[in-house]
């Protein structure tokens, strides 16, 4: 069954298009050729919806959109910005220096750690009891964590000047002597490790 020829004002005025995207598609073989100006009305409409139908197709498939795309960079540049103004403020802390920082907590309680057996065994030895054993053990360990606790441990800048954190970097006094490494307490000898 042929279906009528139309002109192509009907064409582009059913398909919601312009005269001349009509004759691209033509062109492309998206809707039939025309013959002396005459477009086949359903072969048009078909080919277009099969058309419209593959577009929709690629799109859901993955394919690059650029808007999408270019949306997508600027909000990425816009995060980049927000995160660097953030970071200048001082609203952040950038994971390596949160590293770092841990690390110096952490090698500061290990020193500690180490350091109780030997100042606190004549101490233990002194006492009576299991009790009296257990306070004084209690102690030195509560002790040992308030002074981790009151420690201020910042990151350090580039240019590698500390952000107001004591110059030993063991929250304790300063480096004249006045305490051991890490707060341990410089007659307790060497540890076992």
């Amino acid at each position: 069954m042929s279906s009528p020829a139309q002109p192509i004002a009907v064409i582009a005025k059913l398909l919601d298009l312009s005269e001349r995207r009509v004759q691209q598609l033509s062109r492309e073989g998206v809707i039939p050729k025309a013959t002396r100006g005459q477009y086949d009305l359903v072969g048009s409409v078909r080919g277009y919806v099969r058309y419209l139908r593959d577009q929709a197709a690629k799109a859901q498939a993955g394919a690059p959109d650029y808007a999408s795309e270019r949306a997508r960079f600027i909000r990425a540049r816009a995060d980049l910005a927000e995160m660097e103004a953030e970071e200048k403020r001082g609203a952040v802390i950038a994971a390596e220096d949160v590293e770092a920082a841990w690390i110096v907590v952490l090698a500061a309680l290990r020193t500690r750690l180490l350091a109780l057996p030997d100042r606190l065994a004549p101490a233990v030895h002194a006492e009576a009891s299991p009790a009296g054993v257990r306070d004084v053990i209690r102690a030195a360990i509560r002790e040992a964590l308030e002074e981790l606790a009151e420690s201020d441990v910042r990151p350090e800048r580039e240019d590698n000047e500390d952000i107001g954190a004591d110059p030993a970097g063991d929250g304790g006094a300063a480096p004249d002597g006045a305490r051991g490494a890490e707060g341990a307490d410089p007659a307790a000898g060497d540890d076992d490790q």
